[in-house]
């Protein structure tokens, strides 16, 4: 006898996450060629069909690590969006969210972990940029555009917007922590961090 498609469907969503999890830390532990499909296997407590079967294979799931921070952004900034915050407290907000999350020891090292497998699978590259940064970018420049609609912002082209915002307030940071340079800031650093991209690009773009 068969569960519910409901009971099943919620089943295969905890299964995914738990293997999706026990990737995540161990790339974090031992990097992207280390975290061999047996020892996340043994660490999830499923099969290797079961990683088959949801994300292809150990590059899947590597991409399915990048998609899950841009879709946890772009939820994000929608959540702030339907909550009618003003434009400075969402973008706020978005700031001090996205710098948690992508200076995350967790996505750093996802990010080492494409930039050392790129040479032997080089669609990782790409496959980081469009589910990751783009997809990010693009959301970020959709809530602009409606606030440039809205007359709130006085901007031009909202993708060229996005981008300077993400590169002001990411940019540096994230460099200096990939390589090593300095180690993920502290909660008051990244508040501080975050209100002075907000500032800055508001004192640019704000309508008057």
């Amino acid at each position: 006898m068969t569960g519910s498609p409901i009971g099943n469907a919620t089943r295969r969503e905890a299964k995914k996450a738990a293997i999706l999890e026990a990737a995540g830390c161990l790339i974090i532990e031992r990097g992207f060629e280390g975290a061999n499909l047996d020892a996340i296997c043994e660490r999830a407590g499923c099969s290797k069909t079961s990683i088959y079967a949801y994300f292809g294979n150990k590059e899947g799931l590597l991409e399915a690590l990048t998609e899950d921070i841009s879709l946890d952004l772009s939820k994000a900034l929608h959540a702030l969006y339907m909550e009618e915050l003003g434009v400075e407290e969402s973008l706020r907000r978005y700031a001090r969210l996205a710098l948690r999350v992508i200076l995350d020891e967790k996505h750093i090292a996802i990010v080492r972990a494409t930039i050392s497998a790129v040479w032997k699978y080089p669609h990782l590259g790409p496959a980081y940029y469009e589910m990751g940064a783009a997809t990010a970018q693009s959301a970020l420049a959709q809530y602009l555009e409606t606030q440039m609609l809205a007359g709130t912002l006085n901007i031009s082209d909202s993708i060229e917007a996005a981008k300077e915002f993400q590169g002001r307030l990411l940019w540096d940071r994230m460099l200096a922590q990939i390589v090593g340079a300095h180690e993920r800031p502290e909660d008051a650093e990244i508040e501080s961090s975050a209100d002075a991209a907000v500032e800055n690009f508001l004192v640019r773009y704000r309508a008057v």
